[in-house]
Order: structure tokens, then sequence, then C-alpha cells
């Protein structure tokens, strides 16, 4: 693998923790790089033609394609034959999962959405299904509105209730359509390694040990631990916590679960363990971050748009500081969910995106104008520990800080 994937927010929204699915309409003119996708989604063509490239393997995009990406499946564009335009349902996986699941145990029967998209990451809509998945995508937008356009809905009774009826209507459609196509996944090979994410992702009650992953995929566990570094930016152990705490926070956000039963789905040995390794990493507890991602989003008021300068302006001050998007959000008497959205208003990115904005970019000056060391430069741009720095470097700037001090030069009025 010659390139590092790039690694998508696993939320559903840039500016709403606490939504459960997304609407937004993007389009394609060229070429994209690799990416690493956290959160469950769908894409619906409704122009253009092109090659899209999932988990290694190839597929034609034509108009009234879909494809169903799971969480920590990689895609990359490699050939646009024409503009492409998509409609994007971002939904929250294991919200929906769960709801099904709860379902299908009172019916007797059983469903394995994981294994049904990710054997078929792309389907072919006839005319007729077509139809009717353009009709549910604009009734999710009603509710929701379209992320992109800060198209912000009020908040209806029973929202998420309805939303997940729409998302299930979307995977049958998704799920029927596939099984009247004859499958050639006997005669495919799928990139081996692609597949340890999906599968340490959808095996995370395991205890996992680089070992045994790379006994069970036929690799030396250095090959493993080489593959996992140069592709994500973290070392097989670390990814596997982020995936842990990926999923324990959709948890926590989208579900009554106790934390027992959290820390026992997501490979925690108690409710103990989660708690210490979830405040370790985000400063919060987890009845803290739960508590504060059900906050109501309010409906945006352009009266406000002063705050909201005063906002960036404050975070452009500071970000060399221990800050946080809750510190923030109490500094200006709003919630977390309205932070985000008048951030992404003004600068078109969430707290924690533009807050490593700024930090990896006055990195980068640090490093191409000091002779400073690595974890010296990390301190100084605000981040506690060298990890924590070099992760957020590699996946804002696709190589390593000391590459970057090596080869780039930042070019001065």
């Amino acid at each position: 693998m010659d390139k590092t994937f790039e690694l998508q927010t696993h939320y559903c929204s840039s500016f709403d923790k606490k939504k459960i699915c997304s609407y937004d309409i993007e389009q394609i003119k060229k070429p994209t790089s690799s990416i690493m996708h956290k959160e469950s989604r769908f894409l619906f063509f409704t122009k253009g033609e092109g090659i899209i490239r999932i988990n290694g393997l190839d597929y034609e995009i034509v108009p009234n394609s879909c494809i169903g990406i799971i969480p920590w499946e990689v895609t990359n564009m490699i050939e646009v034959k024409s503009p492409m335009q998509f409609i994007k349902i971002v939904y929250d996986f294991n919200f929906i999962n769960q709801n099904l699941k709860s379902i299908y145990r009172t019916s007797g029967e059983s469903i394995d959405i994981f294994g049904e998209i990710s054997n078929s990451p792309i389907v072919y809509f006839d005319k007729a299904s077509a139809e009717k998945v353009m009709s549910i995508t604009e009734e999710i937008r009603s509710e929701v509105g379209m992320e992109s356009a800060l198209e912000i809905k009020k908040e209806k009774a029973l929202v998420n209730a309805f939303l997940i009826n729409k998302i299930t209507e979307l995977l049958i459609l998704y799920i029927r359509a596939n099984k009247k196509t004859e499958s050639n996944s006997e005669n495919i090979k799928i990139d081996k390694k692609i597949n340890i994410f999906r599968y340490l992702y959808s095996h995370l009650s395991e205890k996992h040990t680089l070992k045994s992953v790379a006994s069970l995929f036929y690799m030396s566990e250095s090959s493993l631990s080489k593959y996992c570094k140069k592709a994500t930016g973290y070392s097989f152990h670390d990814l596997l916590d982020e995936m842990r705490l990926v999923k324990a926070m959709n948890l926590l956000t989208n579900s009554e679960f106790p934390l027992s039963l959290i820390a026992e789905l997501t490979g925690f040995n108690d409710s103990s363990h989660l708690s210490k390794f979830f405040t370790k990493k985000l400063g919060t507890t987890p009845n803290q971050y739960r508590k504060s991602n059900k906050n109501v989003v309010n409906m945006f008021n352009f009266e406000e748009e002063e705050q909201a300068y005063n906002i960036v302006e404050y975070i452009s001050d500071s970000f060399t500081e221990d800050i946080n998007e809750n510190l923030v959000a109490e500094k200006f008497s709003i919630s977390v969910s309205e932070l985000n959205r008048k951030l992404i208003y003004l600068v078109e990115r969430n707290f924690d995106d533009f807050l490593n904005f700024l930090r990896i970019n006055y990195a980068c000056e640090l490093l191409n104008t000091t002779d400073y060391l690595v974890i010296d430069v990390a301190l100084a741009s605000g981040y506690n520990n060298s990890k924590t720095f070099y992760n957020n470097f590699v996946k804002l700037k696709s190589m390593s800080p000391s590459k970057f001090r090596r080869s780039v030069e930042i070019q001065n009025e």
C-alpha cells in the first residue's frame, strides 16, 4: 500500500453528534484518494459514469447504482468517465443494527446486515426501484435537512422511529435488488489486508491479539503491524482502541445500554476499564459524554452570526491551549451541537476538525522554521502526546512529521 487512507469521521452529521442519519448531495468530477469510512452510508448515483474501487475491487458506476458501505471499509473513485452526482445517506450502523436485531429476535428470524452489504457492496436498481429509493431519500431529507446546505429541520415527534423505518426500507430494497443479480463472489479475490479492518470491527467483543489476527489472515505479526501503521497511521492496538472508542461513543449517544453492556459489546474488560479508557481519550466520562450529546439542535439564526465569528476567533487564538468542544460551548453558553453547527457554517469544519486543522498547520510551520524535536513541536501545537499528534498529522498531510520536515518547504509571501 503506497498511500495512507483518509479516515472519515464516525459521526453521521458534522454538527449534530446525536443524529442517527443525515442526507446530502455530492458531486465527483475527478478521481479521489482512498477513504476509510468509520460510519455506514448509502451512495445512490443519479448522474454520471465511472469506476469505484471498494476494498481492492473495481465496480462500474452508472445512474441508479447504489453503493453500500459499512464501517471500516475503504473506497476510492479511480476513474470518472462523466461527472457524477449522488445522494449520500450516512446512518448509525450500530443503532440501526441493534434495533433491527431486536425486531427479528421477537419474530424468530435472523438478519446479518453486515454480511449482506459487505458481500455485495454495489447494486444496480431498475427504474421502479430507483424511483422508490428517490422517494425514501426525499422523506429522509424532509426529516433531517440537507447537510451541506445547513438545512436544519425542526425535530418532529418520533423522529428516530421514522428514520429507522426509512433506513430499513433502503436496506430491504438493497438486499432484494442484490438477490436478483447473479453473484460473482466465488470468482473474486478480495484484498485480505483490507478485510482485516472489517473483521476487527465486526468482532470487537472478542479479545484480539496481534498474533491471533495475523494467524487468521496468514500473515506474520510484523507484516500485519506494518500494514496497519502504513494504511491508517495507527498501530494494530491503537487501531483496535479507536474502533472500540467509536463504537462506544455511538452506543452511548444512541442507546440506553448500561456501561457494563457497552463494555462487553466493545471488548473492554468491564465498565471500569471502559470508563478509564474513555476519560483518558476524550477528557470526559462516558456518562458526561452521553448527557452532553443528547442536546437538541436549535434552528440556526443568522442574527447570531457575530457570535459564530467570535467563536472562530477564540479557537484561532487558543488552539495551542488545552481546549475542547465542551469548554468552548460552555464559554459561549451554547450546546456542543450548536457550536459545531456554527463552525460548519463559517469554516466548513466541526470543532475537532477545525482544531486539528489549526494545530497541524502551525506544526508544519514549526517543523519548517525551527529545529524543535517532533515531541516539542507536538506540545507547542497543543497536543498532549506525540502519538495523538502523529495520527492527526498523518491524517491531514498523508506523511509523517519527519518526512514533512525533510521534503516540504513552506513558501512565504
